[in-house]
């Protein structure tokens, strides 16, 4: 087996690991690993073993994330509010 290199391989110019992505989107690193599984989060290569996060990618899905687009199919398919009804008395049992 390898021994570790004592000091730590840099990213490519313009992508991060792992853990400086999880530091810049707030989110944990097991989650990040989970949305690059399930297709869900901020793009992601591939490096050798380890997860390589490109910096406009992040900065790009942080965005969208703090600031979505409206639905216009959701915002129209929405009932209009009931109007609310009196309520009757109770007849009481004389």
């Amino acid at each position: 087996m390898p021994r570790p290199a004592k000091v730590p391989t840099p990213p490519p110019p313009g992508y991060v690991w792992t853990p400086e992505a999880a530091r810049l989107t707030g989110l944990s690193i097991k989650t990040l690993w989970n949305y690059s599984t399930q297709g869900k989060g901020p793009k992601v290569a591939r490096i050798g073993r380890k997860l390589a996060y490109p910096i406009a990618e992040l900065e790009a899905w942080r965005d969208a994330e703090l600031n979505p687009e409206p639905d216009a199919q959701a915002i129209h398919a929405s009932r209009p509010a009931e109007p609310r009804l009196a309520r009757r008395k109770a007849a009481r049992a004389a």
